[in-house]
């Protein structure tokens, strides 16, 4: 009570003309020892300890050790506001998916990275996005891995990085691919390297090269495309010269296993093509690499044993690790093992052994198929998202309650310009409408004269020999002159030969085969002619009929046949001969 007396008088004794001048020094004296104790402090206000054990190099440095100790370590220094949540989950998504394959967590890390203020600027956002295309391409999440490359492809252009372009276009092909669409993904992958190989310029830009180049061989080699994956080496081996005459510093480690990867892939194709002595010196070279002798080098070495028909040398490889007699074992690793020992028993003229190794691998397929669907990442994803949306949904309400009355108004506001500008939408809806289809009607005549005028003009026109003539219809420039033998032919290509817009290719098309689309009118054009050639030569190479008849790819080739025929090309060119 007395203190609640006294104010009044402390406030005049404080703010007379006498004392405010000592005040306003003391107050200044008191702002300075402030001040000094806040930067005498920087680890408590920075978030950095003075030790730096909470570092993440500190961080990363424990996980080669004790990854649990590091993730934990990891997630008290976010809690306690020694690392950023940015700064965090970003390192915990690093280290999730470098020392486990919990790929669902991984992810789910850098989406809570990607949300914070750090995210938002594109070229740190792009790097991010790349980082979280890798994951999902291990996760085998293919929708989202696509939905991530357009994302990073557009935040790479907002930062100037066309470089990083064409790794997200890179990686959209690797996408594709695995969703079974080869022709596109092909040409994708094809494009980004050639692109991307034209401005490479720093260090890291070749490391990703070279990587992209070893993923495309790889391709190449599922593909059983091997003339294709040699020329491709070749390629690969320029970038490595390359690479140590501009960066004489590079690690020499690096150079040793992308050479070691170069001389496998040739072994492996030079012995595919039916060259064992090319391939047995390739493979001793590759041998010979320092990097053969570690545990990743020895992993890479079946693909040569496979090639070469050597399934002993194989199991020794494996002999201390899953046995191949369990039931019970679902990885992808596993199945990869029994697929390359299965190449290797028929590469070795073992039939017996190749049919039992090929029914464990669909067995063991469908367990696979049957496990990814139960738990694949779809539980880690909603877990994220779940607590996503509780954040969300508590800002909004804090939001609306902070700001009901003006977002009341602006709704109605929203609302009444929403309904007027629907109305005035329908009302010339109503009135162009009928102008539409009457011009729609004229129109369809009009191309119906013009197609039969047409079409007596090139019977009138000069006979065959006399040069090339402007073709009149779809028809005439697909089936006429056999376009559909060429192997880059789209609806873009056949729409500039004739000088006509997607649509009114597309109502030639429906005009020539009705409800059928523009690709599978040309696969069936394709499989027609590859009958015909058949037919004349049964005993011709499927690979050369293949090509004969425009397919880009042999597997694209037999999949269509088989599909138009119920048979494949060897059971239909067998049942000619008898």
């Amino acid at each position: 009570m007395r203190l609640f007396f006294l104010l009044p008088r402390l406030k005049k004794l404080i703010f007379a003309p006498q004392y405010a001048h000592r005040m306003r020094k003391y107050l200044h004296f008191m702002a300075a020892i402030v001040l000094a104790w806040a930067c005498a402090s920087p680890a408590h206000h920075a978030g950095v300890p003075a030790d730096g054990t909470d570092s993440p190099a500190r961080i990363q440095e424990l996980a080669k050790t004790d990854y649990e100790a590091a993730m934990k370590r990891a997630g008290e220094a976010l809690r306690n506001g020694r690392l950023s949540a940015f700064t965090a989950n970003e390192l915990r998504a690093r280290l999730t998916y470098q020392y486990t394959e919990d790929y669902a967590s991984a992810a789910g890390y850098l989406r809570k990275a990607l949300e914070q203020d750090e995210a938002k600027d594109p070229g740190i956002r792009s790097e991010l996005l790349y980082h979280l295309t890798t994951i999902l391409r291990n996760s085998r999440d293919f929708t989202a891995l696509l939905a991530t490359c357009a994302e990073g492809k557009e935040c790479a252009r907002q930062a100037g990085k066309p470089f990083e372009e064409y790794a997200f276009d890179f990686m959209a092909g690797n996408g594709l691919y695995d969703l079974g669409e080869e022709d596109t993904a092909f040409e994708m992958m094809r494009t980004a390297l050639s692109k991307a190989t034209a401005i490479a310029s720093t260090e890291p830009e070749y490391g990703h090269l070279l990587y992209f180049t070893g993923q495309y061989i790889n391709t190449l080699l599922e593909e059983k495309d091997y003339p294709a994956a040699l020329s491709v080496c070749s390629a690969y081996e320029g970038l490595i010269s390359r690479m140590e005459s501009t960066f004489p510093g590079v690690d020499p480690s690096y150079i040793d296993r992308c050479r070691f990867y170069l001389d496998l892939h040739r072994a492996v194709c030079q012995s595919y093509l039916g060259e064992p002595e090319a391939a047995s010196k390739t493979f001793g070279r590759a041998l010979m690499r320092d990097y053969a002798g570690t545990s990743g080098g020895k992993s890479l070495l079946v693909e040569y044993y496979a090639a070469s028909g050597e399934p002993d040398k194989i199991l020794d490889l494996y002999r201390n690790e899953l046995p191949y007699t369990d039931p019970d074992t679902v990885s992808r690793a596993y199945r990869f093992r029994i697929a390359r020992l299965r190449e290797a028993f028929a590469n070795a003229g073992i039939p017996e052994k190749a049919r039992e190794y090929q029914e464990r691998y669909d067995i063991l397929s469908r367990k696979i198929k049957a496990k990814e669907q139960a738990e694949g990442t779809l539980v880690g994803a909603a877990k994220y998202d779940t607590q996503r949306y509780r954040f969300q949904l508590e800002d909004t309400t804090r939001m609306l309650k902070k700001n009901q009355r003006l977002i009341f108004a602006l709704i109605i506001v929203f609302a009444l310009a929403i309904g007027i500008l629907l109305l005035i939408t329908q009302r010339k809806a109503r009135q162009h409408s009928q102008e539409t289809r009457a011009l729609e009607k004229s129109l369809s005549a009009i191309r119906r004269q013009v197609s039969i005028i047409a079409g007596k003009e090139l019977q009138t026109t000069a006979p065959e020999g006399h040069g090339a003539q402007q073709p009149a219809s779809l028809k005439d420039l697909v089936e006429g002159q056999k376009l559909y033998l060429n192997k880059s032919l789209n609806r873009q290509t056949a729409s500039g030969l004739l000088g006509k817009t997607a649509y009114e290719i597309d109502k030639m098309l429906e005009e020539i085969a009705p409800g059928i689309s523009f690709p599978d009118y040309i696969k069936s054009l394709r499989i027609r002619h590859a009958l015909e050639l058949i037919g004349q030569n049964p005993d011709i190479p499927i690979a050369e009929l293949a090509d004969r008849s425009g397919f880009y790819s042999l597997r694209t080739f037999q999949r269509s046949f088989l599909a138009v025929t119920g048979k494949t090309p060897s059971e239909y060119a067998q049942t000619l001969k008898r």
